[in-house]
């Protein structure tokens, strides 16, 4: 298997044995060529984690070329959500001295995982797997480095969100020296001026070291009771306390990724055992979860434009789990097509096929909550392989 066969095999997300994934990608390939698991393992670690990496970054610039006239924005920015979560490793001693550990005992190898995600345009700009011991705040100033690189920077405003575990006074300097915008939820006792404040819209300066960061406070009450305080360097006040509100809680598609990422694209569920395995496998989900978003905006868009002027009950979107298990099927043959006409050929049949899989949008749907089941994979979240 040459060195392009094998990224796009590891592509292909191998969520079984190997040993079978190599079978079934030669059986489709229909080449007759038998590649031992060992055989593989081997190829694999002349393999350089940074090449998906690369992949990705390309995956982010690309699209925003490529889309640059659909860009979604609101109040003229480009809206990112940044959020991290922990990734369950296998259990071996040389994951656990690179990443740490947590859960009961303090045994278990973890990795601390993190987004920074487009919410209007379904792009992951950056994502990062560090070990435990590296905090979220440290990761952010990570996504705030890759968004200033990004190709387009330069051509649009920035807006980002943060939960009530980033706030700090560091971070908001290099944001405002990088020129980006911020709304952040901050917990009580981040400063005593914003605890001695009133419900209301506030314009403050906060001192840190000798210096004053002008801020704008909001603070409001939700409808359980609890007090929800804001942070954000937009001061304009024709944006009043409804904008924000609304502003702050389009952050909940950063959960939606997650849950696409965790459960659909099964990134835990890791194809290798030592430290550069897993980051090639992290990164080969983050450039699959951005191929999958373009082809679910172009049978999007075709769907939109077939659905015009019907007198549905229902709009429709393209189904998520089916596109992701249709790339898992058919995205290594495209790619490795070497005839133009015939990989675009291809393309053009995988966005029929996500166009026949489309699911209602039944709006102000609820469901009530449960009780929590202690199972890796629940009933509603179908396995795609």
């Amino acid at each position: 298997m040459g060195f392009r066969k094998l990224i796009y095999f590891m592509l292909s997300m191998i969520k079984e044995s190997s040993q079978n994934a190599l079978e079934r990608c030669f059986g489709k390939t229909g080449e007759g060529i038998h590649m031992s698991q060992q055989a593989f393992s081997l190829a694999r670690q002349k393999i350089k984690w940074e090449a998906f990496r690369e992949l990705f970054d390309e995956t982010v610039n690309s699209h925003y070329m490529l889309y640059e006239q659909e860009i979604q924005r609101r109040h003229g920015f480009r809206i990112h959500a940044a959020d991290g979560s922990t990734l369950a490793l296998p259990a071996d001693q040389p994951l656990r001295d690179f990443f740490g550990t947590c859960g009961l005992g303090n045994t278990s190898p973890t990795a601390r995982g993190s987004l920074l995600y487009d919410i209007l345009n379904d792009v992951a700009v950056d994502a990062r797997i560090e070990p435990m011991a590296t905090d979220e705040r440290s990761i952010a100033f990570m996504h705030i480095g890759q968004l200033a690189g990004l190709d387009s920077f330069e051509e649009w405003k920035e807006l980002v969100l943060f939960d009530r575990g980033y706030p700090s006074f560091e971070l908001i300097k290099a944001l405002l020296g990088r020129k980006i915008h911020f709304v952040m939820r901050v917990r009580k006792k981040f400063s005593a001026a914003i605890d001695e404040l009133a419900r209301g819209d506030h314009a403050v300066e906060l001192e840190h070291d000798g210096h004053k960061i002008p801020a704008r406070v909001l603070k409001f009450r939700l409808e359980g009771g609890e007090e929800e305080t804001l942070i954000t360097s937009l001061h304009e006040k024709k944006r009043g306390l409804k904008t924000f509100k609304r502003l702050y809680f389009k952050r909940w598609p950063i959960e939606t990724k997650y849950d696409q990422v965790k459960n659909k694209l099964e990134i835990e569920n890791f194809s290798g055992r030592l430290v550069d395995n897993i980051r090639q496998d992290f990164f080969a989900a983050m450039v699959i979860t951005n191929l999958a978003s373009d082809m679910i905006y172009e049978a999007q868009v075709e769907v939109e434009a077939e659905q015009k002027g019907k007198k549905n009950k229902y709009c429709y979107k393209i189904n998520v789990n089916h596109a992701i298990g249709v790339l898992k099927d058919y995205l290594i043959l495209t790619l490795c097509e070497e005839d133009g006409t015939k990989r675009s050929a291809m393309f053009d049949e995988i966005i029929e096929m996500l166009k026949r899989r489309v699911i209602p949008i039944r709006p102000n749907r609820s469901l009530p909550r449960g009780i929590p089941r202690k199972a890796k994979f629940h009933h509603n979240h179908k396995s795609n392989c």
